[in-house]
């Protein structure tokens, strides 16, 4: 067995009180006492679990720089779109694609990165997008023709992959299962925060100069600095954890006993050989996300946090000209719409990361300590309710011409939404599935990034023939019945997963 099959599959998910996985210990009178910290931590110093609190956060915070960067690079082109078009001279069609085969690469590229890091580690494989993504952003700038150009672009996509997957996986090794959704809302945040900033970014310098080759310079600059975070302060965390014969895991006491037992120093953490799975096939490793997707659990998350993230994109397309058009907004003017999209995504991110970890642990404590991964479902409350209020903001106000801030007010609220329902979703997915976090995490990106790129092509026919106001009516009609599938998943989730559980753990013997 590969190192995410060693943790025990059967103690993720379950139903029944023998097996339960518990969160909080009690007394003889049902009144929690104490936490229990899941997964179990072990005596290794190698164990990411063990870590001091301060070198979780530094490695933590340098990953998600990097997911910032990548985004924040594809956010950034936006407001020089046209000064590149009429540069280069070609057409509106051949310019939108340096921004969706960026995305398209980026959820693709993970079928690539993501196996290597598994088989190989995650240290050399970041440390590799790092270069990579740092030489296209320089290649960016350096561009004299448009084949150039999309080609940097794409490679940039490929390169800024890994992190989107790695962040997630990362922060799953780091950090016990009630911390996971305060990290995963922060790295969601940094992604969501990326290209609205970006796009801020690009419009003040397009506003300043002339030269939109300034845009990728500046661009290149933090890309290099995030180049040498991730060298330094991102260690391995690849670990093969112990089965645990303990189900609830380690209180708090015992693990400072635990930890003060043991030597933490870092620097075989930073090794770039410490980690090769001898156990496990590249070639399984590659084929195994693809044969994921079936399972409910990951095709509602990929299908949720796709979709929510479709409108947005269909948003800001249909933003950058719509403004300019209706609003007659400058260029500087289009980029600060994104502000609002900032706005919406620090509440999202803080109501699906810690919002969502406080309903977890009300929730299990209502149920003696026990927990279920289904309990972060009661999160999606929110967005099912702000999801179709944003996107009939958006779409009445472009469609009736209202006071501009009516749609902008609903971008925000509708990148809020999809903030939200990425931390949820990913947290969920990493809950149920631990052991195969960074597979399922892989997949949902595939499926993001693919979907995302095919919207993108349906957003000015969908405009021309439907109008601002029926094209969100029907978006909000069909994010409502997607969001819906939460409530039977919520009441049997837990019976299927348990059951995929056996079934994965079959196959996946070696």
């Amino acid at each position: 067995m590969g190192v995410e099959e060693q943790e025990t599959l059967s103690t993720a998910r379950t139903n029944t009180n023998d097996n339960a996985t518990y969160l909080y210990k009690e007394n003889t009178n049902g009144e929690v006492i104490e936490r229990y910290l899941v997964p179990c931590p072990s005596a290794d110093p190698a164990d990411p679990l063990v870590w001091h609190q301060w070198r979780k956060h530094v490695a933590m915070v340098s990953t998600c720089f990097f997911v910032f960067m990548s985004q924040f690079a594809n956010g950034s082109i936006t407001p020089i779109i046209v000064p590149i078009l009429i540069d280069f001279q070609i057409s509106v069609a051949q310019a939108t694609r340096l921004i969706t085969l960026n995305i398209l690469a980026t959820g693709v590229g993970n079928l690539f990165w993501i196996p290597l890091a598994q088989k190989f580690g995650r240290r050399p494989t970041f440390i590799a997008c790092s270069m990579l993504f740092f030489g296209s952003a320089v290649w960016c700038a350096v561009a004299t023709s448009y084949s150039s150009l999309l080609g940097a672009r794409t490679i940039s996509g490929l390169a800024a992959a890994a992190c989107e997957v790695l962040g997630v996986a990362i922060a799953s090794d780091m950090y016990f299962l009630h911390e996971r959704g305060t990290m995963v809302g922060l790295y969601a945040f940094m992604q969501g925060a990326g290209p609205a900033l970006g796009s801020v970014f690009g419009g003040l310098v397009a506003h300043a100069t002339p030269q939109w080759r300034w845009v990728f310079w500046m661009t290149a600059i933090p890309s290099g600095i995030c180049m040498l975070t991730v060298f330094f302060l991102i260690p391995e965390t690849n670990f093969r954890r112990p089965i645990a014969d303990n189900k609830a895991g380690m209180t708090p006491t015992e693990f400072e006993q635990l930890r003060r037992s043991i030597n933490l120093g870092p620097q075989a953490a930073l090794s770039l050989t410490r980690w090769y799975d001898r156990e496990t096939s590249l070639w399984k490793f590659f084929i195994r996300p693809i044969l994921l997707l079936p399972l409910p659990v990951v095709l509602f998350a990929s299908v949720n946090y796709g979709l929510t993230l479709g409108w947005v994109v269909i948003q800001a397309t249909a933003n950058s000209t719509a403004f300019s058009e209706i609003y007659n907004f400058s260029t500087i003017g289009v980029g600060n719409i994104n502000i609002a999209a900032l706005i919406g995504g620090i509440i999202g991110c803080l109501y699906g990361g810690p919002g969502s970890d406080y309903i977890v642990r009300w929730l299990s404590v209502r149920h003696r300590g026990q927990f279920e991964a289904e309990y972060r479902l009661w999160s999606l409350i929110g967005p099912f309710i702000c999801g179709p209020i944003g996107l009939l903001l958006w779409g009445c106000g472009l469609g009736y011409q209202l006071d501009p801030y009516v749609a902008i007010t609903g971008t925000g609220v509708s990148y809020g939404v999809v903030c939200a329902v990425a931390t949820i979703c990913i947290t969920y997915m990493v809950d149920t599935y631990k052991p195969l976090s960074a597979d399922v995490i892989t997949i949902l990106q595939v499926f993001r990034g693919v979907f995302a790129f095919a919207v993108s092509f349906a957003v000015t026919p969908w405009t021309v023939n439907s109008g601002f106001v029926k094209m969100s009516g029907y978006m909000t009609l069909i994010e409502g019945v997607t969001f819906a599938t939460a409530v039977p998943l919520y009441w049997y989730g837990a019976r299927i997963s348990q059951w995929t559980v056996k079934k994965y753990g079959l196959y996946n013997q070696d």
